[in-house]
């Protein structure tokens, strides 16, 4: 049953488990990061069975960072992370500020191209200080998973070299079809800058990487070449916001060990934890699948193999 709300862009959503055998219960709490400006984060871990409250279990858990999608939360993705802990994996996820839903206006500058990168890595920086669960962490497996904007930050902490000025390539070949990366006569001024001083970071602590419907234009052949950790794709069929082929598919053709995107049906909100009947009939266009499209149900299949690929990976 679906018997938990979250707040995710702006939005309550409802969040179906996916697992209905779980060997371990999960505990959330909420901390924070702060890179000029306070990070808010949840984290997500299992707790044992024979231990009130939020105690987390015993032993040492490979970690999984998470980073959401342009406009989203710490909790748009929260489905996955709840299925990530029950089998086994401490997770985090922040809110990047100047590009989340309760302070978009980064969405399109450095703040939201360089800036994200630098709020991931602080984030990682702080988890694995938190006093909840630094111990029960193992330094040597982590793993990050990101959606959309959140995918290119991925990317980004493996190793990606973004060129910028591929933005502007991209939308005078295909302004007239990417009306989402290049609104009218906007583009020709992106991205803008706003802190000369940040520089783009990596971060050689993250051993595996999950990138949904990834933001890919910034990238070339050259830009992914570092990237030679294990990397999981997955793009949605109906993607309008990120098509696949100038995306996921692009990325995947271009890194140095090529991969197969894995494609799932639905548009690129499929990726989202589902909506509850009353939410989808406000906000239709996040919360609303094509016909025949059950986002749960592929939301399930997504998360036994996200568990799969980082118990392998990591």
């Amino acid at each position: 049953m679906c018997t938990r709300l979250l707040f995710a862009f702006g939005l309550w959503i409802l969040a179906c488990p996916l697992a209905q055998a779980e060997p371990y219960r999960v505990a959330s709490v909420a901390t924070h990061a702060t890179v000029g400006e306070a990070l808010p984060m949840q984290l997500w871990f299992p707790a044992a069975h024979d231990q009130p409250g939020q105690a987390i279990a015993h032993g040492r858990f490979p970690l999984v960072l998470m980073s959401h999608g342009s406009g989203g939360s710490e909790r748009g993705q929260r489905a996955f992370a709840e299925h990530l802990a029950a089998h086994g994996f401490i997770v985090a996820a922040l809110r990047h500020w100047g590009d989340s839903y309760d302070r978009p206006r980064g969405a399109g500058t450095d703040v939201q191209l360089i800036g994200r990168p630098l709020q991931a890595k602080a984030a990682l920086d702080s988890v694995l200080r938190d006093a909840t669960v630094s111990a029960s962490i193992d330094p040597g497996r982590i793993g990050m998973l990101g959606f959309s904007a959140g995918g290119y930050t991925t990317l980004v902490l493996a190793g990606g070299r973004p060129d910028f000025s591929r933005w502007k390539s991209h939308c005078k070949a295909h302004a007239a079809e990417d009306s989402v990366f290049c609104p009218t006569l906007v583009w020709r001024l992106l991205p803008l800058s706003t802190h000369s001083d940040w520089k783009i970071e990596h971060d050689s602590r993250i051993r595996a990487i999950v990138a949904m419907a990834p933001a890919g234009i910034f990238f070339d052949k050259e830009a992914l070449a570092g990237i030679t950790i294990p990397v999981r794709l997955y793009g949605a069929i109906d993607d309008d916001q990120t098509p696949n082929r100038w995306h996921a598919e692009h990325i995947a053709a271009l890194l140095p060990t090529p991969v197969t995107v894995n494609l799932v049906p639905g548009s690129h909100y499929v990726f989202i934890t589902p909506c509850s009947p009353e939410l989808k009939a406000q906000e239709s266009r996040i919360c609303s699948d094509p016909p025949g499209v059950d986002r749960a149900a592929i939301q399930r299949q997504i998360g036994d193999e996200l568990v799969t690929f980082f118990k392998s990976k990591l």
